[in-house]
């Protein structure tokens, strides 16, 4: 007797990994996200949109960057109208002062403070001229680079920024998926690409391919650099991306710091790095064939959606990091608790897809 096909239907879906629902991302991922360029703090604070809330970057008298929340815990006027002052940014309104802790340090109309009177602060590193911060009260792990490197060592270029019309998770998935590296990326895989977690903030992914495209910029590639490449791609807490191209002339690095806006759709801040030297002459090449590339990207796969009844056998690679994405940990796993380390990666696979 044939089976039904509502049989048949019930059977493949059985065989899919568990598709997790949109409700179990978070909005916001507890990761690192770049707020701006060092240099922008040079005429005082610079208060941005971010993450759902309004935060406001400042560099103190002796050189310490902060990030803290904008609005004055008084009565909400945004700190980045205000100004720096010794160790402290000054509110614009009634001069309430707050220091890098975000605790409030000065009220000129009364000396006692009020237990209120204190700022979200915010992990913050400044690396090769921008300012970093990181999602929470506490750091999980180390301002991610490239894997077993120096950031000492690189050179940074000029960072650019663009938009794309998805989720921050379905960006996320697609540096894991395998259909999508063969049929936007035009790269033919000469071996099963190698996926695996080295700890519970970051996946992994590595593939040789060749590389097929018929664009100028890809028939450029091929004639520069050669006709093949191994992509070693880390996401980092979910928006975090630190991407490696091997070619067989020259060796390609950059990062992807992207969040969440509020409309739905996903912002991207992109560095490209050289070695020190010789090889940062050419980082405007290298920012030119990166920022056309993941552009392109952007422009072809805009308007995807989440659509977990949708998915088939071919997506598993996507679904099973769907579900890494939606079990990373929003909160320190222990207290106290010992930060990872995050460009000395554990490189013995603890999962692997063929």
């Amino acid at each position: 007797m044939n089976p039904s096909a509502n049989q048949i239907e019930r059977n493949f879906e059985a065989d899919l990994p568990k598709v997790p629902p949109e409700s179990s991302f978070p909005a916001c991922p507890a990761a690192w996200y770049l707020f701006c360029a060092a240099d922008d703090l040079r005429r005082g604070p610079v208060a941005k949109r971010m993450l759902g809330r309004d935060l406001v970057a400042f560099r103190t008298a002796s050189g310490k960057f902060v990030v803290l929340d904008a609005r004055c815990s008084h009565l909400g006027a945004n700190l980045g109208c205000g100004e720096v002052v010794g160790e402290t940014i000054q509110c614009p309104f009634h001069h309430w002062r707050f220091g890098r802790d975000g605790r409030c340090e000065k009220i000129p109309s009364q000396k006692e403070i009020p237990a209120f009177a204190r700022q979200q602060s915010y992990p913050v590193v400044m690396r090769h001229g921008y300012v970093f911060f990181f999602n929470g009260a506490t750091d999980f792990y180390t301002l991610p680079f490239f894997e077993n490197e120096l950031p000492d060592d690189f050179a940074a270029g000029k960072m650019f920024s663009y938009q794309a019309d998805a989720s921050w998770f379905m960006v996320a998935a697609q540096g894991f998926d395998r259909q999508h590296f063969e049929s936007v990326h035009d790269r033919r895989l000469l071996s099963p690409p190698l996926v695996f977690c080295p700890n519970q903030f970051v996946r992994r992914n590595q593939y040789y391919a060749e590389i097929i495209g018929e664009s100028r910029r890809d028939a450029v590639l091929r004639m520069l650099v050669g006709n093949t490449v191994t992509l070693t791609v880390h996401n980092w807490g979910g928006t975090f991306y630190v991407v490696k191209a091997e070619f067989p002339r020259t060796c390609s690095r950059f990062m992807v710091s992207f969040r969440p806006l509020e409309d739905g759709r996903t912002h991207f801040d992109v560095i490209v790095f050289a070695p020190r030297g010789f090889a940062q002459i050419g980082l405007p090449a290298r920012r030119w064939f990166t920022r056309g590339h993941l552009v392109a990207e952007a422009n072809q796969v805009r308007d995807t959606h989440y659509r977990p009844g949708r998915f088939i056998a071919a997506d598993a690679d996507m679904i099973e990091c769907f579900q890494w994405l939606a079990a990373l940990p929003q909160q320190p796993l222990s207290s106290p608790f010992e930060k990872v380390l995050t460009n000395q990666d554990n490189l013995e696979p603890a999962h692997s897809i063929a």
